[in-house]
């Protein structure tokens, strides 16, 4: 297989897989021997479907974008495999279904396009985002920078010719958002996103060539943290792995951070937290806390950004959008850009020098 260079809004401004519950149900059966009940799950740009036995086993059916190219589905394939043959007992991934004929995806046709199609376990847990802590609290921020550090560190050896996607949400590309800020209907929130987009040109972006690279997971927010529903109240599981890339190791720490925040006071609070967790797994470098808040603003000026764009071209009951109707990003961004850089900066290393 051999990687096809996609302009990164492409699979976006597609349009998602439409395959029916019933096809799906028949797709369980013809190619995995699977008696199902199937239903629909909300997706960016993929479908989903979560399929149910009679005995009340779960599973989810992936159907990939025609648009994705074959080589970054097998990489995303490959990756869950990776993870799960570390035999890692600290995390848990889905682990990839075989098919009928001892293969890890299957090729679907329908009008006149080709989609990858897999089928993933279903991890037991309570995501998140439905949790009565859609907004963590500290232990649960920390907790999630030690699963990110830990699930990083199976990810290290990871290799793999899908890995440079050219993915809209891969932040070492962010300055191609610049193409649909014109999209953003305020003068401020505009004006904040390319200020934010400048920042990360003059002082991330220089720096990325000297800090860690690897495969990251790149979209830890809170409906792909699974926790356990005990009183500990600890992450069980991360789902989702269609926004993994090869990137800068602190982009990952950066995407996660970004989606950490409380509607009053510091905004910054649990960002801290999860800092300090990830650095007891995975210390970081000094090179890498001189531009984690550049990052983590480019992350936020991205989600308004492509928010905004997608509402230019998408119906208003587009699922996704509704399911992001009350994202507060254009608040966070607005609250992260009245604390000096020096100080956060300072912050974060004062935090990572701590024993």
């Amino acid at each position: 297989m051999k990687n096809k260079e996609n302009n990164p809004f492409d699979i976006i401004l597609s349009v998602t897989p439409n395959f029916s519950e019933e096809e799906a149900i028949n797709i369980a059966k013809q190619h995995y021997n699977l008696v199902v009940s199937a239903e629909n799950l909300v997706s960016e740009r993929d479908q989903n479907f979560l399929l149910r036995t009679n005995k009340q086993k779960k599973y989810v059916l992936k159907i990939a974008n025609s648009e994705e190219d074959p080589i970054v589905t097998d990489f995303q394939i490959c990756a869950l495999m990776h993870i799960n043959n570390t035999n890692d007992d600290r995390i848990s991934v889905p682990e990839i279904k075989f098919t009928n004929k001892n293969k890890n995806s299957v090729i679907l046709s329908k009008e006149n396009k080709t989609f990858v199609t897999r089928v993933v376990s279903y991890l037991d847990g309570e995501p998140l985002f439905t949790s009565d802590q859609s907004i963590p609290d500290i232990p649960i921020a920390e907790d999630m920078g030690r699963y990110l550090a830990i699930l990083g560190k199976n990810l290290a050896d990871f290799q793999h010719p899908g890995s440079d996607q050219n993915l809209l949400w891969d932040m070492k590309r962010a300055l191609s958002i610049r193409e649909i800020t014109s999209h953003i209907d305020s003068f401020s929130v505009r004006r904040m996103v390319e200020k934010t987009l400048s920042d990360f040109e003059r002082y991330a972006l220089p720096k990325f060539d000297s800090i860690r690279w690897q495969v990251i997971h790149n979209d830890m927010n809170p409906d792909n943290v699974l926790l356990d529903t005990s009183r500990k109240r600890r992450v069980c599981g991360m789902i989702d792995f269609g926004d993994m890339v090869y990137s800068p190791l602190i982009i990952d720490l950066a995407v996660a951070t970004a989606y950490l925040h409380t509607d009053e006071g510091n905004p910054m609070l649990l960002m801290n937290h999860f800092v300090a967790g990830y650095n007891q797994e995975t210390p970081l470098l000094l090179e890498e806390l001189d531009i984690l808040f550049d990052l983590i603003k480019t992350r936020i000026a991205t989600t308004v950004a492509v928010l905004e764009w997608r509402k230019s071209f998408r119906d208003k009951d587009d699922p996704y959008l509704e399911l992001n109707s009350n994202d507060r990003s254009k608040n966070l961004l607005e609250r992260c850009m009245e604390i000096p850089r020096d100080h956060a900066i300072q912050t974060f290393k004062q935090i990572c020098a701590k024993p």
